[in-house]
């Protein structure tokens, strides 16, 4: 058993807020996609780290640094259109 970890930012109303994600994976098994083990979400970095349980100070500098370079690690909106739902009464 492994971790894997993800991080990237959103804007959302002029604030960014940093998304940290924490994943098992089971490299024994070929195949088998990671299983989202914490999630943490915030306006600081590391509150956001500490919400998604990731409390190695080296894997949080590698996190960081990779935002700092990487533009791609923004989350992307995709707005969708409500519509009415369909009832069998009509």
């Amino acid at each position: 058993m492994e971790n894997f970890y993800t991080a990237y930012t959103k804007v959302v109303q002029d604030t960014t807020f940093y998304f940290v994600k924490k994943y098992i994976t089971f490299p024994e098994y070929k195949d088998v996609p990671g299983v989202l083990e914490s999630y943490g979400m915030h306006t600081d970095f590391n509150r956001a780290c500490e919400i998604a349980a990731v409390w190695e100070k080296e894997i949080r500098q590698n996190l960081f640094a990779n935002l700092q370079t990487n533009d791609e690690n923004s989350a992307r909106v995709i707005h969708m259109n409500i519509t009415k739902g369909l009832s069998a009464a009509q």
